[in-house]
């Protein structure tokens, strides 16, 4: 997870996957990704002697640290990397406010 002024970004490794079978979604400043790795068919010709791939459903949540924009919020996926882009809310930024010493 990376704060920056504007956005939080969150890069998320999901090799194997599917576009279609990840979620993320938004909801009271958590974000939530949650996905399932199917097994693919196996080969009615061929037995199984090891087999180290994992498969099954996951979810992981997250508190975001500002508040965000949910209908602003971005993401997508490409070579196992979800990215997902978070634009923050205007009372979310820093805003620096310059004061005169008299």
């Amino acid at each position: 997870i990376y704060d920056s002024k504007d956005i939080i970004l969150i890069k998320a490794e999901v090799p194997g996957m599917n576009k279609d079978d990840i979620t993320v979604t938004v909801q009271n400043n958590v974000l939530t990704i949650q996905g399932e790795k199917k097994k693919s068919a196996e080969s009615k010709d061929r037995s199984v002697i090891r087999e180290e791939h994992f498969y099954g459903s996951f979810h992981r949540s997250v508190s975001l640290p500002a508040h965000v924009d949910p209908g602003k919020v971005t993401a997508s996926y490409k070579d196992g990397i979800l990215e997902i882009v978070l634009p923050k809310k205007e009372e979310s930024k820093p805003k620096q406010i310059k004061v005169e010493i008299k």
